[in-house]
C-alpha cells in the first residue's frame, strides 16, 4: 500500500514508520530538514522535503506520492514565551486543512489522524468514551485545546470522499516523550516539583507508543470511520501512578497541594489534568479494529521504562 505520513519523525512515528515498511508498505514521509530526511531515509521511508503550511506545495508533493492513505502525526510542542500550545493549536487546525486538502486532491482513499483521549468533558462517572463530548465549555486556559481537537476531528471526520479515521491516543510514555527517564516529568519527580493536586482525582489513561503504533498500523486497514480511544486497560489516578513512578526512579515521595493553591501557582490546565481528567475506554478499538494492548498495564510499562533509572541524589 502507498502511504503518506506527516509526523514521521515524532515520538510515535520513529515506532510507526518502520512498521509500515516491515509489513511491505511503500511509505513516503514528510519532513522540514535535512537531518529529519536522514532519520526517515534510515526506517526505511522515502522522505520529502516540504511544510505542511504551504498548502501549494504540500498537495503537489501528496499528489506525486500516489497514496492510499494520508497519516497526520504532526504536533507542535515547546515554545517559549506565550502559549506553549499555540503552534500545536495551529497544526491541528491549519494544518490539519491542508493536509486533508492535499488528501483529497490526490484522491487517497483513508486519512488516519492523531487526537488525544483526555480533552473530553470531565462531566459524568466512569470512564469516557468515543462517544463523550470534549470538553468544549472548559475554563478560558484550557478551551483552544479543545477547540482544534475538535477542529481537527471534525475536518477529518467530514472530509468528502475519505474515509476519516481520528485515533485519539491516550497519554504517551517512552523513549522521546514527556516520560522518558531523562525528560521533563521524571526530572520534576526527581526533584519533589510534581505534586499531588488536591485528591489527585485526574484518571490518565497512558499508552506506550509501540502499542500505540500497531492500533495505528491496524487502522490504516481495519475499521470503520469514526474515532477510536488508544489508550491500555488500566486507567490510573494521579495519586496512584506519580508515587509508583517516584519509587521506581528513587525520588521523594510526592507532597500534597491544595487545590486553590495549584490553580493560582500551576494554571487550570495542570489542575484539569491532574485532578478532573477522566480515563478512557479502548473497547471499541478492541472490537473494531482488532487490537490489544501488548503491554495492558502501565505499571508494567513503567517498570521496564524506569528500570536502572533511580537518582543518584
Amino acid at each position: 500500500m502507498k502511504i503518506f505520513i506527516a509526523g514521521g519523525t515524532g515520538a510515535i512515528g520513529r515506532f510507526l514508520v518502520p512498521s509500515m515498511v516491515r509489513h511491505g508498505h511503500d511509505v513516503v514521509a514528510l519532513t522540514r530538514s535535512a537531518d529529519g530526511a536522514r532519520v526517515l531515509h534510515e526506517m526505511g521511508a522515502r522522505p520529502v522535503l516540504g511544510d505542511v503550511y504551504d498548502r501549494g506545495e504540500l498537495s503537489r508533493l501528496v499528489t506525486e506520492a500516489e497514496p492510499e492513505v494520508v497519516i497526520h502525526q504532526l504536533t507542535a510542542f515547546g515554545a517559549a514565551e506565550g502559549d506553549p500550545l499555540q503552534q500545536t493549536h495551529r497544526v491541528r487546525t491549519e494544518g490539519t486543512r491542508n493536509l486533508v486538502a492535499a488528501a483529497r486532491a490526490a484522491h487517497a482513499r483513508r486519512f488516519v489522524a492523531q487526537s488525544i483521549s483526555f480533552i473530553c468533558s470531565p462531566a459524568g462517572e466512569g470512564l469516557t468514551d468515543e462517544e463523550t463530548p470534549l470538553y468544549l465549555d472548559a475554563p478560558a486556559a484550557i478551551r483552544p485545546l479543545a477547540e482544534s481537537i475538535a477542529s481537527l476531528e471534525e475536518q477529518v471526520l467530514g472530509a468528502d470522499g475519505l474515509a476519516g479515521v481520528v485515533l485519539r491516543y491516550g497519554w504517551f510514555y517512552g523513549p522521546g516523550t514527556n516520560y522518558d527517564p531523562d525528560d521533563e516529568i521524571p526530572r520534576a519527580i526527581r526533584r519533589g516539583r510534581l505534586p499531588i493536586v488536591g485528591e489527585g482525582l485526574g484518571t490518565y489513561s497512558f499508552i506506550g507508543l509501540a502499542d500505540a503504533a500497531a492500533a495505528t498500523l491496524l487502522a490504516l486497514t481495519q475499521g470503520r470511520p469514526g474515532v477510536y480511544n488508544i489508550v491500555d486497560d488500566t486507567p490510573a489516578r494521579l495519586s496512584e501512578w506519580l508515587p509508583f513512578a517516584a519509587r521506581l526512579l528513587g525520588a521523594p515521595t510526592p507532597v500534597r497541594m491544595h487545590e486553590t493553591l495549584a490553580r493560582e501557582t500551576l494554571g487550570e490546565m495542570l489542575v484539569y489534568v491532574m485532578n478532573e481528567q477522566r480515563g478512557a475506554s479502548n473497547a471499541k478499538a478492541k472490537r473494531e479494529l482488532g487490537w490489544t494492548p501488548t503491554v495492558p498495564s502501565w505499571r508494567t510499562g513503567f517498570e521496564a521504562l524506569y528500570s536502572g533509572s533511580k537518582s543518584t541524589q
